[in-house]
């Protein structure tokens, strides 16, 4: 319990007593958890705020984030603040006197539908509002599963899921509460209710209110409201302050009420408020009841030391297989190659997600350029043609495997498999400075790095996250697929030696990642402990397949709202870097800003990677454009050698094996792409320590590379 000092202080003087840069003040009911939260987010020691003339104590705690000094304010815990009773009286007074910056109001995460009744008065009478969903981590063990992002659109608020025990979602809910306090999120009015019957005569009375000197500090609409129900408390507000003619109008229109629709304004005022409540948790909340009967065994295979790594393996390389088929026939089309079907292996890879996709969008492209070309200026048939057009394609050709990824791993987490994989898992990880839930941004990675980075918020502690968020990048995402498949089928031609290949860099990727994560630990943080793995076992359970396409759009929202933009953008600026050289537009891309960037560092892979000038400064240029989006490496080498074919392209560079093999690790394991940076950036709100991943990655991939070409020189 946290200790108290004696010194007290008004609810008004707060801000200044304690020099708080933002005051937050922490409503809940009663067992929400709110003593527990608030101990994790100020610490053991509260201060006693005495409210004034009462002796009802409020608590404040004080936490430092971000250079700011945040102060907690922690009110009476109440089921409403209708002023009933001497507590719900404090918590409403310090809302509307207090100023707070932002009032965090906590919803029970096991009783989301009763417990949200309190967020919904306070988003009344004030919009700046963080919601916190508390004990998480209990509500996915009992089967309750909540739509927080939808629930946040709804309420037009922050809605932040946290485990005090756990210590999830802490961090997320300190940003959410200073975008709000700085106005960057949340709502610029108070929520409105549609009160039915009483909206003719809250209407009246409102300009009244609004005109009252003694009510000035409260939303005038949920003033009349409250008014209307019978609130005793304003109505003693106004006659000490000689306002009595607005409490004599309010009798004559609750006597209106009680005549014309023959109900106490009250009971229709807090029924129309529960009406809202249900049809907005309708669709927001599902439970599902687990089966008992199947979960001891599974607990048992998913807990032995040799079975469960083995079981949860074949399970993530299963999602993956058949994820990677689905979206670009890999690796279905090297087994059924090996197997001598190699027609059937090119139609896999033709119809594939990313096949039909290139195909409509390579037509969409001759369509425009035909279009435009005798109606548009050159430049703008270029730029629509061969800057726009791919460039939502490149967007979208990641979607798909964004989306059966995201599908297949809301799967396991909403059947209750994910946890018991985690645990699986941890053994091992653990050896790395990380905990088992490290496995899923893992696997997130392998379609983007963008929502890898991102899935690192589901560490429990900071050293972790940022583990994730620097190693994460390292793991071969699509976009490098597609390299790695472009070069595997024309300096490969054995199936064996392909897969061969592939699984290497592949390992080489996931290598580089767990090691990443140590240097970082051990170096960076110099902790030598693993983080723990704090984890709720629900029971398993048939997924829900309204919680499974939840938390699939979530990923993949994500992607498109933080990764989508930078790629488009990215392919704008690469269409320019083509287009234009010194001279203005060019005819030959040997002329272009991007030529001459590639030429610049052609020496550099040249002293590498033994290539000629002239096969070092396409390489240079594909690889400037691959840091821009790594999709663009093949497309730049194919643009430079004037042909149509990639595979008569890349063969016109004449690589070696040890230089094919080199060149590929370079590719797998240098920066993913400019959008991953800036995530990261977003992530880890350092330009400093981005700069410095960003460098490690350049060295560590051009040592690995350096040390593989010349090694394999000597061997091959």
């Amino acid at each position: 319990m946290p200790s108290c000092c004696s010194r007290s202080t008004t609810s008004i003087d707060i801000r200044s007593q304690h020099k708080c840069d933002v005051v937050v003040a922490v409503a809940g009911n009663p067992n929400v958890g709110k003593s527990t939260l608030f101990n994790v987010l100020t610490g053991e020691e509260a201060h006693v705020a005495n409210w004034p003339g009462v002796t009802v104590e409020l608590k404040v705690g004080v936490r430092e984030y971000e250079g700011r000094r945040i102060c907690f304010v922690d009110l009476p815990g109440t089921y409403g603040i209708s002023a009933s009773s001497l507590e719900e009286v404090v918590a409403r007074e310090y809302i509307v006197n207090g100023k707070p910056d932002v009032v965090l109001v906590l919803v029970d995460s096991t009783a989301p539908e009763r417990t949200i009744y309190l967020a919904l008065q306070i988003l009344e009478l004030t919009p700046r509002v963080v919601v916190a969903l508390t004990k998480i981590d209990l509500a996915h063990s009992m089967g309750v599963h909540i739509h927080v992002d939808k629930l946040e659109e709804k309420l037009g608020v922050p809605v932040v899921a946290v485990s005090a025990i756990q210590g999830t979602g802490i961090r997320e809910l300190l940003n959410a509460i200073l975008d709000v306090a700085e106005g960057k999120r949340g709502r610029s009015k108070p929520l409105r209710i549609d009160y039915d019957g009483l909206e003719p005569y809250i209407r009246e009375l409102e300009p009244l209110v609004r005109e009252s000197k003694v009510l000035g500090g409260y939303d005038s609409r949920w003033a009349s409201i409250r008014l209307i129900e019978g609130d005793r408390r304003l109505e003693e507000l106004l006659a000490r302050g000689g306002e009595q003619y607005i409490v004599d109008k309010v009798r004559i229109l609750r006597e209106a009420i009680e005549r014309g629709v023959g109900r106490n304004p009250e009971d229709i005022a807090v029924m129309s408020r529960f009406n809202f409540a249900d049809k907005l948790m309708k669709d927001i909340v599902v439970r599902v009841e687990g089966k008992r009967d199947i979960t001891s065994s599974i607990d048992k295979m998913f807990q032995h030391p040799i079975v469960g790594p083995i079981a949860s393996l074949a399970l993530l390389l299963g999602v993956f297989f058949l994820a990677f088929a689905v979206n670009t026939g890999f690796p279905l089309n090297i087994v059924l190659n090996s197997m001598g079907f190699s027609e059937a292996a090119r139609i896999v890879e033709e119809f594939s997600f990313s096949g039909l996709l290139g195909t409509a969008f390579s037509a969409l492209s001759d369509y425009a350029r035909t279009i435009l070309e005798d109606s548009a200026p050159s430049w703008l048939t270029s730029l629509i043609a061969d800057g726009i057009i791919p460039g939502v394609g490149s967007v979208l050709s990641f979607l798909p495997l964004i989306m059966l990824i995201s599908f297949f791993i809301a799967l396991l987490e909403d059947s209750g498999l994910a946890p018991r994989m985690a645990t699986s898992f941890h053994s091992l990880f653990s050896r790395f400075g990380l905990s088992g839930r490290a496995i899923f941004p893992m696997i997130i990675s392998l379609g983007c790095n963008v929502p890898g980075v991102l899935a690192s918020r589901t560490a429990t502690e900071e050293e972790e996250r940022v583990e994730i968020i620097l190693g994460a990048p390292f793991i071969p995402c699509q976009a490098r697929l597609v390299v790695i498949l472009a070069f595997a089928s024309v300096f490969f031609k054995s199936p064996i030696a392909q897969t061969l290949l592939i699984g290497g860099l592949y390992v080489a990727g996931i290598l580089v990642f767990l090691i990443t994560s140590i240097i970082v630990r051990r170096l960076l943080f110099r902790v030598r402990e693993p983080p723990e793995l704090l984890i709720e076992i629900p029971p398993l359970h048939r997924p829900s397949g309204k919680v499974v396409w939840w938390i699939t759009w979530d990923y993949s929202k994500h992607f498109l709202r933080k990764a989508g933009l930078i790629i488009f953008t990215l392919s704008i600026i690469t269409w320019f870097l083509v287009s234009y050289g010194p001279s203005g537009p060019v005819e030959n891309v040997e002329d272009s800003y991007g030529a001459l960037i590639g030429k610049f560092f052609a020496p550099v892979i040249e002293f590498m990677w033994g290539t000629g000038y002239e096969n070092s400064w396409k390489i240079g240029f594909a690889l400037l454009n691959g840091f821009i989006a790594k999709e663009a490496f093949v497309e730049s080498i194919t643009i430079l050698q004037g042909v149509d074919s990639v595979d008569k392209a890349l063969t016109m560079l004449d690589l070696s094996t040890s230089q094919v093999i080199a060149l590929l690790l370079y590719v797998t394991l240098y920066v993913p792409c400019l959008a991953t940076v800036a995530v990261m950036y977003q992530e880890l709100k350092s330009a400093k320590l981005t700069l410095i991943a960003v460098l490690y990655m350049l060295v560590l991939a051009g040592i690995v590379s350096f040390i593989a070409y010349h090694l394999l020189s000597l061997i091959l």
